[in-house]
C-alpha cells in the first residue's frame, strides 16, 4: 500500500465520520418521547425526580406528554402569557407551565399533548401545547329525511 492510497483512505474515513456525526446531531433534536401522564409518572416517580440520575435523564430530553386538563386547575396569567394547569392521567397528575398563546379550544377536561421538558422543580415546562378538536374525529349522525 503506497502513501497516497493510505492518505486517501484516511481522508475518506474522516469525511465519512464527519457526515455521520452531523447527521446524528441534526436529527437527535427531533427525537421526542411520547407517553401518557401515567406512563411518565410510573417511569419517573415524583419522589425520585430530584435524584441526579433521574434529573439528568428527564431534563435533557424532550417529551410529548398526553393527558386531560384537570377541571379547576387552569390559571391563565395574561400579563406575562403564562398558563399553569394540571395534566391528568387515569391515576396520576403532572403540573404544567406554558408560556405563549393559548390554543382556541383549550379548556378543562380536554385531551391535550404538551411538548417540553420536566423542570428540576417537578413542573413540566411545555413549549408547545396541542389540542384536539373532538368534533373532527366523531362521526356525525345524519337523519334520512326521505325515509319512511
Amino acid at each position: 500500500m503506497n502513501r497516497k492510497t493510505a492518505k486517501t483512505g484516511i481522508a475518506i474515513i474522516i469525511i465519512g465520520a464527519a457526515v455521520v456525526y452531523l447527521l446524528y446531531e441534526t436529527t437527535k433534536s427531533s427525537w421526542i418521547y411520547y407517553c401518557t401522564v401515567d406512563e411518565f409518572v410510573e417511569k419517573y416517580p415524583q419522589n425520585t425526580l430530584q435524584t441526579p440520575e433521574n434529573s439528568a435523564k428527564i431534563n435533557n430530553c424532550a417529551i410529548r406528554l398526553a393527558g386531560r386538563v384537570k377541571d379547576g386547575s387552569i390559571i391563565n396569567n395574561t400579563e406575562n402569557s403564562q398558563l399553569d394547569f394540571i395534566l391528568a392521567g387515569q391515576k396520576n397528575l403532572v403540573p404544567v407551565r406554558y408560556y405563549g398563546a393559548v390554543p382556541n379550544n383549550f379548556a378543562a377536561g380536554k385531551e391535550i399533548i404538551a411538548e417540553g421538558k420536566m423542570g428540576a422543580d417537578g413542573i413540566f415546562r411545555a413549549n408547545i401545547v396541542l389540542t384536539r378538536c373532538e368534533s373532527k374525529y366523531k362521526a356525525k349522525l345524519y337523519q334520512n329525511k326521505s325515509g319512511p
